[in-house]
């Protein structure tokens, strides 16, 4: 596959994208509000290719439900069940069982179990995707207050203003690295694809991560009410919208490179050579020409990167040193 692309080429993907996106998160919402009316108790809500606007023919519906206290577990399981199986009758592809996301959590118990002991790597993946990602299915009010109450914890009532905040990117690239880690046990362990992971750690997460970043770094010389609010406004936009807000034009020229691999993924035959066991993918061409592109993507974030902030500034010696203040 060709990886030079042309401005107004990278421009078509995305928007191609983005509209495929909006019509999945259509569907999805029209179907959750068929079945769940204006319940309350229930919060659904979608992360992964949708969410970020990049949804391509392969692309599934990762969602994730939350509910209210007066909801059972046993209840909110079957309730899950019927909707997702509503939304394979309707030409959507759910992804398989298993997995962090599959059990319905009680709002209250996301929101409290941040840090400590009870902060495990699950509840750690919930709380990074729902703010990095996540986007609004059914009870959008809920969905927003739930963000709200998050960001409160994270951005705490005594954090003086010129600090950026800390608590948060911690968490951030702890949720990073995590994958990282993850990806070598997931991919040698259970012998599962490692060439499709690879090229999604090196430009999806990397967009995450980098997301991530960014909005922290619209938090310095604030008080704490300004902060959590740049927050909640930069947390609304996906991935590349926020990278866009924060760097500006500056952004372009990267981020010109995730068409290149948005491209390669609306291919099925292109696809299926990623999704090849264990390390066979690795050993083609394409996946060569994806890393060569991923390279060239990664270089350009950092340049970019430092072009805004420089060497000195907190945020980059809190990703390359330990900083709690």
């Amino acid at each position: 596959m060709n990886t030079v692309m042309s401005g107004d080429g990278c421009a078509r993907i995305l928007s191609e994208c983005e509209t495929e996106s909006e019509r999945r998160l259509d569907s999805m919402r029209a179907t959750a509000q068929e079945m769940f009316g204006g319940n309350p108790n229930y919060l659904i809500g979608v992360k992964g290719s949708v969410a970020r606007r990049e949804c391509t023919v392969g692309s599934d519906a990762d969602l994730f439900f939350l509910i209210g206290s007066e909801v059972s577990t046993k209840d909110a399981r079957s309730a899950r069940d019927e909707y997702c199986e509503r939304l394979r009758s309707s030409g959507l592809k759910i992804p398989s069982n298993g997995g962090v996301f599959e059990k319905p959590l009680e709002i209250e118990e996301l929101v409290e179990r941040i840090g400590g002991e009870n902060d495990t790597n699950e509840f750690l993946t919930r709380h990074m995707l729902f703010l990095l990602e996540g986007e609004w299915i059914h009870n959008c009010t809920m969905f927003k207050r739930t963000r709200t109450r998050l960001i409160k914890h994270y951005v705490v009532d005594d954090l003086e203003r010129r600090k950026l905040c800390m608590f948060l990117l911690n968490h951030v690239i702890r949720y990073c690295r995590t994958i990282c880690v993850d990806l070598e046990h997931k991919t040698v362990a259970d012998a599962e694809p490692r060439a499709i992971r690879l090229v999604k750690l090196r430009f999806s997460r990397m967009l995450l991560y980098l997301g991530g970043m960014a909005a922290v770094s619209r938090t310095r010389d604030l008080p704490v009410p300004g902060k959590r609010w740049r927050l909640e406004e930069l947390f609304a936009l996906w991935p590349i919208a926020r990278l866009r807000e924060v760097f500006g034009d500056a952004a372009e020229r990267p981020l010109s490179r995730d068409p290149v691999f948005l491209d390669w993924l609306n291919s099925p035959e292109c696809r299926d050579k990623l999704e090849l066991d264990g390390d066979e993918g690795l050993r083609m061409q394409d996946y060569q020409d994806l890393c060569d592109d991923a390279r060239k993507f990664r270089d350009g974030l950092y340049t970019m990167l430092m072009k805004k902030f420089g060497h000195n500034d907190d945020l980059i010696k809190a990703l390359l040193l330990l900083s709690l203040t």
